[in-house]
């Protein structure tokens, strides 16, 4: 088993409370749909509420399925910090992004690839990974602006 160290929402699903990828957003948004992976909450944890983005270690195998339940989460790190993506320069171009957003490769895992508008600001391009992607294959699979118009954020990163 390895330590990891997530950003995650707590939600219930099926009457049960499990911690699962932000998906980038800052405050969980009600949805039916599970995401690929999540992780066992002991019950003990599983009275904090699912609104905010908490910072939490999860202990995980080696091998990672396919989908389903990825690990435990032993530790509850409390709320993460808010993001600051104000200096962040955001594409109008879409064709561009969506073509950037295609290659992202079944090897990183993706659990999100999604574009959204931003009101004022353009498009908000987003790939969520379980694991960390090293930024030379970001750059060499994404474009060399990559940093600029997608933002790519692993779910779990080693402890």
């Amino acid at each position: 088993m390895v330590l990891m160290r997530a950003e995650a929402f707590f939600v219930r699903r099926a009457g049960v409370v499990v911690a699962e990828p932000t998906g980038g957003v800052d405050r969980w948004q009600p949805s039916a749909d599970p995401q690929r992976w999540w992780a066992e909450i002991d019950p003990d944890m599983a009275a904090v509420t699912a609104e905010h983005r908490r910072l939490v270690e999860i202990e995980v195998p080696d091998a990672f399925p396919d989908h389903g339940r990825i690990g435990r989460v032993i530790r509850d790190a409390g709320r993460a910090a808010p993001r600051d993506d104000a200096d962040r320069r955001r594409s109008s171009d879409i064709d561009g992004l969506f073509d950037s957003l295609d290659r992202v490769p079944e090897s990183w895992l993706p659990y999100e690839v999604r574009v959204s508008e931003v009101p004022g600001s353009g498009l908000d391009a987003f790939v969520g990974t379980l694991l960390p992607v090293p930024t030379y294959e970001i750059r060499d699979v994404l474009g060399t602006g990559w940093c600029d118009v997608i933002r790519v954020e692993p779910w779990l990163t080693p402890n």
